[in-house]
């Protein structure tokens, strides 16, 4: 083998050894990301499903979508919620809910509330929950919402689990 057959084949080598990985996927953050974790700005949409466990059970599913804007690690934000109870008499929920919360990297905890429909009447929600990004645009929650019709005290407490989508 020559002498310059030899130093294009260690040329090359070292050319593709010595480059990043064009291949490699950053994640939402890009190649000099903030490194705080899931990004948690902008949109998402999902689907839920849960109950409600004591006194008058049912059982609920639905979809949401909302937007958040995070400010250092705080998130606030604007969700939608529709869904349906099924117990004795099915009803529709839809909900408007503002959201305020705290980013810990990957977790997210936060308190919402809002007015809405509520099994069939005008009601509020009012509850907390807490959601985990686990891909860079994926993420499950947990949630927990006293619900009661409007001037009066809850009346149920909802407890779901849901699957959101970040755009």
């Amino acid at each position: 083998m020559s002498f310059a057959v030899r130093m294009a084949a260690v040329l090359i080598a070292g050319t593709a050894l010595a480059g990043h990985a064009n291949a490699q996927d950053y994640g939402p953050y890009g190649l000099t990301g903030t490194g705080y974790g899931f990004d948690w700005n902008g949109f998402y949409a999902g689907v839920y499903g849960g109950g409600v466990p004591f006194g008058t059970t049912s059982w609920n599913t639905g979809i949401f979508s909302g937007v958040n804007v995070t400010i250092d690690t705080a998130v606030v934000g604007v969700e939608a919620q529709l869904g349906a109870d099924f117990a004795g008499s099915n009803s529709i929920d839809a909900l408007v809910l503002g959201k305020g919360g705290v980013s810990l990297g990957e977790a997210l905890v936060y308190a919402t509330g809002g007015p809405g429909i509520v099994s069939g009447d005008f009601g509020y929600a009012l509850g907390g929950g807490a959601e985990y990004g686990f891909t860079d645009y994926m993420s499950v929650r947990g949630e927990i919402l006293g619900t009661g019709a409007w001037g009066s005290m809850p009346s149920d407490m909802r407890v779901t689990a849901g699957l959101a989508f970040h755009l």
